[in-house]
């Protein structure tokens, strides 16, 4: 039996242990949630909104309790981890709002009914936020949802089913299911679970969308992204290096869509690493618990020791270490703000997506050197472009096959998380994500 361990990414210690289910315990609480599924899409929109703004209330009520508990068992910095809480219930209160008018059902002969029970696989990175960004809506629009979260995250779950039972939930209508991988390729065969929403990796998507698709059962991927930046010779560098600073060492740079690379070009490439060197002097490794922290620990061991490892295979193909690049000593699983130079397209370092505080520096001598690079990365990614020449930014973003082209803006806004990323109607996660178009015609 698999048993899921919860530690403590700033000690290193063992906090608790949590079994996978039990067979007769699984199908327990699939049979509930399928039941409650059936009731719940019956339920009338107030009531639906009164659940999410119980949760949202929780949420508020809540939020240093459930900051902590994801900065002790996931390693964010306590202010992260606030912001976090307090958009999760922002995402509860605008469906809340606004879910009804997102799906007209009085006298349409156009409707949108829910699927039924949908499975939501999570990553790490963003413990509640992964988790609210697609309960709110898919809850709003009648659906039940059974929750995968990462196996590093028992007391996250726990605490996710502790505020939906506090908030008023129907018996069963979300459960929680640390289970293992045998048994989430059981539960996607069933015919009990409707569809699927996965957060996380490209090649741990690629093994669930084919259990999904052998049974053609809709699934909603939200991937790890490629980001880049390029710098060019006229850049304003206090921006690009504020956006920097924000695209790559938020969270400790556990991100699916944080900065793999600053392209930049020679002219201000001398420039750009010493300030974004001098302004990785400011983070340093701390207690994620205190306000006054600027860098929290990776979440795991494993991960610490890969970005390690790929820090090493780039030095010794060449790269320069120009800030942190070494394993502090200690308790807990710390890596230093690191900065590598003379990073080159074809290192490991650069191709692979990065999961740490590392910022790679790639010089490059031309523009026409940059389109050609990155035609081999899109399209599913961003790219910021920084130059005083919104020209030149217009005519490279072109070029480049990135989705999401930004010319001196940056991604993040200042706010911790990427433009585009807030509650919608329509996205990867609206309301209609898990729902069946039906038409009614009646005859006269």
């Amino acid at each position: 039996m698999t048993t899921f361990i919860s530690y403590h990414p700033a000690s290193g210690a063992e906090v608790e242990r949590v079994d996978t289910l039990s067979a007769a315990e699984l199908e327990r609480r699939v049979q509930q949630n399928a039941l409650a599924a059936r009731e719940w899409r019956h339920c009338a929109f107030a009531e639906r909104s009164g659940l999410l703004n119980r949760l949202a209330s929780l949420l508020s009520a809540n939020r240093e309790r459930l900051a902590l508990t994801m900065t002790r068992e996931m390693g964010k910095l306590v202010t992260e981890a606030l912001a976090e809480v307090d958009r999760c219930a922002r995402e509860c209160t605008y469906f809340a709002a606004h879910g009804q008018a997102m799906l007209p059902l009085a006298r349409s002969m156009t409707t949108f009914e829910p699927m039924g029970t949908v499975l939501l696989l999570t990553s790490w990175r963003f413990p509640l936020w992964q988790v609210f960004r697609m309960l709110a809506p898919t809850l709003m629009a009648g659906n039940a949802v059974l929750l995968k979260l990462a196996e590093n995250l028992p007391l996250c779950a726990r605490e996710i089913a502790s505020l939906l039972a506090e908030a008023g939930a129907p018996d069963g209508l979300v459960f929680n299911l640390p289970i293992d991988k045998p048994q989430v390729a059981t539960l996607i065969a069933d015919v009990r679970v409707k569809a699927l929403a996965f957060s996380g990796n490209r090649e741990d998507a690629r093994r669930v969308a084919a259990l999904a698709g052998r049974q053609l059962k809709p699934i909603v991927l939200e991937l790890d992204e490629t980001e880049l930046h390029v710098i060019l010779d006229d850049a304003d560098l206090e921006l690009a290096v504020e956006a920097a600073l924000r695209s790559r060492f938020r969270n400790a740079g556990q991100l699916g869509h944080a900065a793999r690379g600053f392209m930049v070009t020679p002219g201000i490439a001398d420039d750009f690493v010493a300030r974004l060197s001098a302004r990785l002097s400011e983070l340093q490794p701390g207690d994620p618990e205190q306000g006054a922290s600027t860098l929290g620990p990776l979440a795991t061991r494993l991960q610490r020791d890969e970005l390690h490892l790929q820090v090493q295979a780039a030095l010794a193909d060449g790269a320069l270490a120009v800030a942190g690049c070494e394993l502090p000593a200690g308790e807990g699983w710390y890596y230093p703000a690191s900065l590598l130079d003379r990073v080159q397209p074809e290192m490991e370092v650069f191709r692979r997506q990065l999961s740490g505080p590392l910022a790679c520096v790639i010089r490059v001598p031309s523009l026409e050197a940059i389109s050609g690079l990155c035609q081999e990365l899109g399209p599913d990614g961003t790219v910021s472009i920084w130059t005083r020449e919104l020209a030149q930014g217009e005519q490279l973003a072109r070029r480049l096959p990135f989705g999401h082209c930004l010319v001196n803006m940056d991604p993040y806004q200042g706010k911790g998380y990427p433009s585009g990323c807030h509650p919608a109607s329509e996205g990867r996660f609206n309301i209609k994500a898990f729902c069946h178009l039906k038409t009614l015609l009646v005859s006269i």
